[in-house]
């Protein structure tokens, strides 16, 4: 059976409030975007790739990096985010989609591929749980995107995207893997979020010996010792 047309959306801005800029910062001699977009290259089921940014003209260097990278972009509105995606996903005829947020560069192209076969078998959306923070994978059709972006009005469903689906489970086919064990680590966080968040993923970066590195070891690198996550020093 072919595989669907299964398009990653990579919302990114430059407009970040607590970390201004953060998509284009360097990890591992690339942007944020360069090594997260490598990261999903590694996944057996996204046939393509879509930086998802706004027509804000401060978003024009994330859409020169995307050209830089050869990876195709989308510009939208910068607070319907919900809109950016259906949008963004009609113009690349996509039949499944998975929604990535730029500041999240150790997203597991593992997590990906098990949301995206669950989605084969069936279903409208599905997500797995209690992963470290920053290395989910979520997925769903675009059929179930189209019913969302007519039913979720609300401001917070629209800057979130699949919020409506985790909160209306019995309006949708909605799947909520668990992880498995060794990888259920909710208590970890990979995401770039604050100057101390970056620093902490930059010394992860720094001590992975490959980029195609495994769930497994992120999660025994972050802990050992060495890899003491840092205080906010807020």
């Amino acid at each position: 059976m072919p595989l669907p047309n299964t398009v990653a959306i990579v919302q990114a801005r430059m407009g970040s409030t607590r970390l201004p800029g953060k998509v284009l910062m360097k990890l591992a001699n690339r942007s944020l975007l360069g090594f997260l977009a490598e990261r999903l290259s590694y996944s057996r089921t996204i046939s393509k790739i879509v930086i998802a940014t706004t027509i804000n003209r401060r978003d024009d260097v994330i859409v020169e990096e995307a050209q830089r990278l050869g990876v195709d972009y989308y510009r939208g509105s910068e607070e319907d985010v919900l809109s950016r995606y259906v949008q963004a996903a009609r113009a690349n005829d996509a039949e499944i989609v998975v929604r990535v947020t730029g500041d999240n560069p150790f997203t597991d192209p593992g997590s990906i591929d098990r949301v995206v076969q669950r989605l084969m078998e069936g279903g409208d959306y599905a997500i797995e749980e209690d992963l470290p923070v920053g290395v989910t994978g979520e997925a769903l059709t675009f059929r179930a995107l189209e019913f969302i972006d007519r039913v979720a009005l609300t401001r917070r469903w629209r800057e979130h995207v699949t919020l409506y689906a985790k909160e209306n489970r019995h309006m949708l086919h909605c799947t909520f893997i668990q992880a498995c064990h060794g990888l259920a680590r909710p208590d970890l966080s990979f995401t770039v979020d604050h100057p101390h968040e970056y620093e902490y993923v930059r010394d992860l970066c720094d001590r992975l010996s490959r980029l195609n590195f495994s769930l497994q070891d992120l999660i025994a690198l972050a802990d050992t010792p060495v890899m003491v996550y840092p205080n906010d020093p807020r």
